[in-house]
């Protein structure tokens, strides 16, 4: 019975078949060549309510597909720069989870802006991150080389809204073409694995 409840969960986690996926309708390919290994790439802002409204699907993503799954926050403004690089910082302490949830009840439960450095390590502090380690943090290589990366990433795949989702650097999702579906958020972490598998 037990081996028999395995297989009905894997065979949920199944990507839909390849028929019900369809090129210019539930993605689009931006790229000829796939990145080396498999990654969803989820490109978003604190600052973005519909990132926001989208967390539950990025979880999702997260727990499907742990080892390929990955946030880049966007880069493209000093404010959301400083969101990039403490978004970096939280991933350092491993609290990634915590403080993205305080950054965002911040801005858009609270109305409150993050504007400055100070602000962000009153929230860092809440989480039990003390002054003299968020300053570290901010300035860690680990932490400069992350947020160059998603910048770099964001101006490559020529990302100007958010949410945006790129698979394997070559597929991006478009989130339209599941307007009819009965599950978004299954139907479009399905359409992910499926992507992933894609060459």
């Amino acid at each position: 019975m037990k081996k028999l409840l395995l297989v009905v969960v894997a065979l949920m986690m199944l990507p839909l078949s390849a028929q019900e996926f369809k090129e210019d309708v539930h993605y689009e390919v931006i790229a000829e060549q796939g990145t080396a290994k498999p990654e969803i790439k989820e490109f978003f802002s604190f600052y973005c309510i519909h990132c926001y409204r989208f967390e539950p699907i990025a979880a999702a993503m997260k727990e499907a597909y742990p080892q390929a799954f990955e946030k880049s926050h966007i880069v493209s403004h000093p404010t959301l720069e400083l969101m990039a690089r403490g978004f970096a910082a939280a991933k350092l302490f491993k609290k990634e989870e915590e403080i993205s949830q305080a950054f965002y009840e911040r801005i858009h439960a609270q109305k409150q802006q993050i504007t400055t450095e100070e602000q962000l390590q009153a929230i860092f502090h809440v989480n039990g991150i003390s002054k003299d380690k968020f300053e570290k943090a901010m300035k860690h290589p680990l932490v400069e080389k992350q947020v160059n990366d998603m910048d770099r990433d964001m101006r490559a795949y020529n990302v100007n809204a958010t949410p945006t989702f790129i698979v394997n650097g070559k597929y991006r999702m478009k989130t339209d073409g599941f307007r009819d579906s009965k599950d978004f958020m299954a139907d479009f972490v399905k359409a992910a694995g499926y992507l992933l598998e894609k060459q």
